[in-house]
């Protein structure tokens, strides 16, 4: 049997094996046979037989009852491991006389040789995979005028310098990631618009002892991990690292590769206790942005724990929504016109929205994503911000006469979008638990926040987003604790989180301190939180500040007395929230609609 383009089953086997026993080929051994299933079908002419469910129920070994319009484990996965082949030719396999590759859209692989003279057709014809309800199958399209004791200690070491190192790298090559690798040129150019390039450099040994090396190599891979995790950070692969990165004690420089920042760090490793000291830079001035110390004990089972830990500590602190990095690039669009903005520019613009819910913002920053998402169509998370932005036409009243369209089931496409082109990204997950919470599906919506959270569980929006949404359907058990271990790991989260926190004091009496909860939200923009602080001043007898909030909610809705409960009730908000709201509201002299209850 020969193809078309001269490719034998044998040459396509060949390359198949070179693949899969290759070191440098980061993929999972489960994904290594999703590759092996899907090749040895389109070899064996049963291309019909490559679904999502056959893939699950053979390669994953999920049982007879797998849905794939519910459980999007497939789709993800298949995203992990196109980008373990990418980032394969990229390095090992770039010389290799034949290119294996997954079309995005279906799981059926393509077979091409890589010499430029040779025609390079697909062995079939692809066929769309059977995409869940929640997916849309088609680009969205947008209207332009629209608007994550010490002999344990020494046993561990006697065995890392025995043998620890291969073990590592194994588990190292299982883990699906994803970091990229660029080099250099065409697809850093490509990226520039998107985000900042990040290098982590090797982490040293400041402890001086070689049995160390592989636990300290294994933090560096780590943090390149849950770095990689952020979409719209450039993450160069721990390959790319070990090769040019410099230690924490020198500069980087290496001709070509374009880097905004570099993450340095020094490891101690003791009898008991794992410290790192790392810092973040300024890759272009050397000047230092951020560093910290963390430390961690070390107990028998507890070493991997602990290197883990710390490596997501300084992801937090970096990556995430608010962060370093993303302080530090704000600092680049002051004074800049919206029009001149980057599509990772306007990213940003959008988190500085995000963070104050800003009304003067929101038309800016929509008619700034509806430009990235006509000019950069493969942007997954514009178009997960736009459905966000377009969610707060019909969550706040922000804007209405800049649509001419119904906006949820707008944003509603467009989240669905968003994690059809990135359905390993948290992203989109986001916009479609805010999506679903608004159309009043709670159990949908709760679903698309645990799925996010499993994607990138360092992601602390999507975790704060979760839990405040938990609280208001009246279940604080499981919510606050989410809320609050999001400010803990990232204090400057949006303000919006604040009214769930505010409340919990207001229902329990402590009104003082809700007081003084709300008042660190500031988003002016918001009703409901001139409605927390119209309660809770009533509450301390501060009937000359209620009154000045009250004010302040009929500015942004008139006929609030008789809409309260209608809009509680549109967010989803428990009953008996509702009713102590009712009884804060009257306490501060706003005139509530008795009939409405």
């Amino acid at each position: 049997m020969q193809f078309d383009n001269g490719i034998t089953p044998e040459t396509v086997r060949a390359q198949l094996e070179r693949i899969v026993t290759c070191q440098e080929f980061d993929a999972s051994e489960r994904n290594r046979r999703f590759l092996q299933y899907v090749v040895e079908e389109t070899l064996g002419g049963q291309t019909e037989r490559i679904k999502a469910y056959s893939i699950a129920t053979t390669v994953f070994r999920r049982d007879a009852s797998f849905d794939p319009q519910v459980d999007p484990i497939i789709r993800i996965e298949a995203s992990r491991l196109r980008r373990s082949l990418e980032r394969y030719y990229l390095t090992a396999g770039k010389r290799d006389p034949v290119r294996i590759e997954i079309p995005k859209g279906h799981y059926i692989p393509a077979f091409r040789c890589t010499d430029a003279e040779r025609p390079s057709p697909d062995v079939s014809v692809p066929e769309r995979v059977d995409t869940a309800p929640a997916i849309s199958s088609s680009p969205v399209e947008v209207d332009a005028h629209g608007n994550g004791g010490n002999r344990a200690i020494w046993r561990w070491r006697i065995a890392a310098a025995t043998g620890l190192l291969g073990a590592l790298m194994l588990a190292w090559l299982g883990v699906s990631w994803t970091g990229q690798y660029p080099p250099f040129s065409a697809q850093r150019q490509a990226a520039a618009v998107r985000g900042p390039a990040i290098l982590v450099a090797p982490f040293d040994n400041d402890s001086g002892n070689a049995t160390d090396d592989a636990l300290i190599r294994g933090l560096t891979r780590e943090v390149i991990i849950g770095l990689t995790r952020f979409d719209d950070l450039f993450v160069y692969g721990p390959a790319t690292s070990f090769r040019y990165g410099a230690s924490a004690d020198s500069p980087v420089s290496v001709p070509g590769l374009p880097v905004d920042f570099v993450v340095t760090g020094g490891v101690i490793v003791s009898q008991n206790r794992l410290r790192a000291g790392v810092t973040l830079l300024d890759a272009k001035t050397g000047r230092n942005l951020w560093s910290d110390v963390i430390e961690r004990e070390l107990t028998v089972g507890g070493i991997f724990q602990a290197r883990e830990i710390i490596a997501n500590r300084v992801v937090q602190s970096l990556a995430q929504p608010y962060g370093i990095i993303f302080r530090e690039k704000s600092k680049e669009i002051e004074g800049t016109l919206p029009q001149f903005f980057t599509s990772y520019q306007c990213m940003l613009e959008f988190y500085n929205y995000w963070r104050r819910l800003s009304l003067p913002l929101h038309a800016t920053v929509q008619k700034c994503l509806e430009k990235v998402v006509a000019q950069d169509p493969g942007y997954s998370e514009a178009y997960s911000a736009l459905a966000m932005v377009y969610a707060n036409i019909y969550r706040y009243g922000f804007n209405p006469d800049g649509v001419t369209f119904d906006p949820l089931p707008k944003a509603l496409d467009l989240a669905r979008h968003s994690i059809e082109l990135a359905p390993d990204s948290v992203q989109g997950y986001k916009a479609l638990h805010l999506v679903y919470w608004l159309m009043n599906d709670v159990d949908r919506s709760f679903e698309a926040a645990e799925q996010g959270l499993a994607l990138n569980p360092n992601d602390s929006e999507i975790m704060g987003d979760l839990g405040g949404r938990l609280c208001l359907a009246g279940n604080w058990e499981r919510g606050l604790p989410l809320v609050q271990e999001a400010y803990a790991r990232n204090p400057g989260e949006p303000g919006l989180y604040r009214i769930v926190t505010s409340l919990r004091f207001y229902l329990d009496g402590q009104y003082e301190k809700a007081l003084a909860e709300i008042e660190k939200a500031d988003i002016p923009s918001v009703i409901h939180y001139h409605v927390i602080l119209a309660m809770a001043h009533a509450q301390l007898g501060q009937a000359k500040e209620a009154d000045a909030e009250v004010r302040e909610v009929l500015k942004i809705d008139p006929a609030y007395g008789r809409n309260v409960v209608v809009d509680l009730k549109k967010h989803n908000v428990h009953p008996a929230i509702i009713q102590a709201v009712l009884e804060g509201l009257r306490k501060a002299g706003l005139n509530v609609v008795l009939a409405q209850q």
